[in-house]
């Protein structure tokens, strides 16, 4: 995987999202043409909770995504602009990595036999060394949070509700994440309500207690 290089002038460029960027509402935060966002899964990424904040007052474990052959992991892809790279690099710029991703790699699960010919696919990765990843998981200091996990369920939710090529995509989504940890805090506005706030908030807990690897720790 090739990672820095500048996004393509004369090609499509699309973006892959394996976690806040699934959803609609985030990833058109930063990209607001993006309402449009296409299932997909990519071999040689692994995703886990391993990318920790940095600004001030960030003291939280977020989902990052290394470079490995053996895994693979699920998301949309989207398409961009220059500018909108541009905007994206400047969203991801603490820990990650814009790298270009072979387009024999990524599997769409849209209906579609292959992704868009002729077009150039980016994702952002942690750069960090495999026998480093252990020092980045969620810890009492840098839990995961609720209100991130919300964000990232719900997106694939979206998914599954626009394209019934996705069956499963949620499910998918849990299974093929590493990490998941106890140190998991509920920072909701109103967590005995949370629907108030989070109109998913049922099938989020739904799809959570239903996976193997969070259904303890929910």
């Amino acid at each position: 995987m090739e990672c820095g290089g500048p996004p393509s002038t004369t090609k499509q460029n699309y973006i892959f999202g394996y976690g806040s960027l699934i959803e609609d509402e985030s990833r058109m935060r930063t990209t607001p043409s993006a309402r449009n966002a296409f299932p997909v899964k990519v071999k040689g990424i692994r995703r886990g909770w391993w990318a920790r904040g940095a600004a001030s007052g960030l003291t939280t474990t977020f989902l990052g995504a290394l470079d490995d052959p053996a895994a693979c992991c699920n998301g949309v892809i989207y398409p961009v602009s220059a500018q909108e790279i541009a905007a994206t690099d400047q969203r991801e710029d603490a820990g990650y990595k814009r790298c270009e991703i072979n387009p024999n790699d990524i599997k769409m699960s849209d209906g579609r036999e292959a992704p868009p010919d002729g077009a150039v696919f980016w994702a952002y990765v942690n750069l960090i060394p495999p026998d480093k990843v252990g020092d980045n998981l969620p810890s009492p200091e840098f839990p995961m949070v609720q209100s991130y996990v919300d964000i990232c369920i719900n997106g694939c939710l979206e998914v599954e509700g626009k394209y019934p090529t996705a069956a499963g995509f949620t499910q998918a989504f849990i299974d093929l994440t590493d990490e998941w940890s106890k140190y998991w805090v509920n920072d909701r506005l109103y967590p005995r309500r949370p629907f108030i706030f989070q109109p998913s908030a049922t099938p989020i807990a739904k799809a959570l207690k239903a996976a193997p690897k969070t259904a303890d720790l929910f």
